[in-house]
C-alpha cells in the first residue's frame, strides 16, 4: 500500500525508529536502519550478503531532500565536515558516536598539555611583565582580530547557533541525531574554539621581542585546530571501518536549515565582537595597566 510497506519497512513503537524486515540472499534479517551494519540472524550469512543487506538499507532511507522538503533548497546549509557532526548524526553507542568522542577527548589533552605548560613555567601572561617592543605590541594588536576569525571551530559555532536549527525530520534519515546531541555537539565545538584561542593569545602576548617570532609561534598551533576535520578526512578515505566511513559519508550529504528571522543572523557579528572586545581588554591590562610598559 505504501511505500514503506513496499520496502518492508515499519515504525515500530517500542523502538521509536525506523525499523526494517529483509530477507536478502536467502537469509532472515531482522536490522534496525540506525545501527551501524546489519547483524547475522542466522550463523553462516555471509559477509558479502551482511553487506548488501546494509548497502540495501542506506539506500532505503529517506533521502536528504524528503527530509527537509518543507525547507526550500536556497534555505538549506551543509554541515561542516568535522568530527562533530558525525557525532550529531551517529547513533548513540555507534562507532561513529564513541570515535568522535575519542578525538574530543584527544584535543582537550593536546591543549591541556600546553596550559600546564605555561602553567608551570609562569609563562602565562599578567599584568607584570617585561618591557615590550612597540612594534611587537602592534602586531599583537593588528594580529587578534586575525586570531579571532582563523579560530574555525570557534567561527563555526557561532554561525551555527546564530544561522542554523535543528530539524526533527532529520531523524527520519539519522535516528540517532536526537535535539540533544546537536546542542552538545556544537557546544563541545564551541569550548574548543575558545581553548584553542585562550592558548593561542597567550603565547601571542608571551612574544615580546620579535615580531617573526610572533607569527611562527602563532602559525606553529594552527594545525591543532584541523585535527577534528582531518579524523573524519580519514574516515571518508576508508582509512578505518567501513561503519565509519559511512557515517563519514552522511555528513557530507546531510542539509540543515537556515534561520528566518534576520536578528538571529546578526548575532554571529555580535559574538565575534563581543570576543575581539574582551581579548583587546586584556592586551590592555597586560601592556598598559599598573607595573605594564
Amino acid at each position: 500500500e505504501t511505500e514503506t510497506e513496499e520496502q518492508g519497512l515499519e515504525i515500530d513503537p517500542e523502538k521509536g525508529s525506523w525499523y526494517q524486515e529483509s530477507h536478502v540472499a536467502g537469509s532472515g534479517l531482522a536490522v534496525a536502519s540506525g545501527s551501524d551494519d546489519a547483524h547475522d540472524a542466522e550463523e553462516g550469512t555471509s559477509p558479502q550478503q551482511r553487506y548488501s543487506t546494509s548497502s540495501f538499507l542506506r539506500a532505503s532511507r529517506p533521502t536528504v531532500g524528503e527530509c527537509l522538503d518543507h525547507v526550500p533548497e536556497e534555505e538549506q546549509a551543509d554541515l561542516c565536515l568535522d568530527v562533530y557532526n558525525m557525532f550529531f548524526l551517529s547513533d548513540v553507542g555507534s562507532q561513529g558516536f564513541f570515535y568522535s568522542i575519542f578525538i574530543f577527548v584527544i584535543k582537550i589533552v593536546l591543549y591541556t598539555l600546553l596550559l600546564l605548560d605555561l602553567v608551570h613555567n609562569k609563562r602565562i601572561p599578567s599584568v607584570e611583565v617585561v618591557e615590550v617592543s612597540p612594534i611587537v605590541q602592534i602586531a599583537q594588536a593588528f594580529l587578534m582580530p586575525v586570531a579571532i576569525l582563523m579560530q574555525e571551530e570557534l567561527i563555526t559555532s557561532f554561525f551555527i547557533f546564530s544561522h542554523l536549527k535543528y530539524s526533527p525530520s532529520v531523524r527520519k534519515r539519522h535516528p540517532g541525531a536526537y535535539k540533544w546531541k546537536y546542542y552538545a555537539a556544537h557546544s563541545a565545538r564551541f569550548v574548543d574554539g575558545m581553548i584553542f584561542l585562550f592558548i593561542n593569545i597567550c603565547v601571542m602576548l608571551l612574544q615580546v621581542s620579535d615580531v617573526l617570532g610572533l607569527f611562527l609561534n602563532f602559525a606553529a598551533l594552527m594545525f591543532l585546530q584541523t585535527v577534528d576535520n582531518i579524523a573524519l578526512q580519514v574516515c571518508l578515505d576508508g582509512y578505518w571501518t567501513r561503519s565509519l566511513q559511512k557515517t563519514a559519508k552522511d555528513v557530507v550529504d546531510m542539509k540543515m536549515a537556515y534561520r528566518h528571522h534576520y536578528v538571529h543572523r546578526c548575532l554571529q557579528t555580535s559574538f565575534v565582537v563581543i570576543v575581539w572586545i574582551a581579548l583587546f581588554g586584556f592586551w590592555l591590562a597586560v601592556h598598559f595597566s599598573a607595573g605594564g610598559s
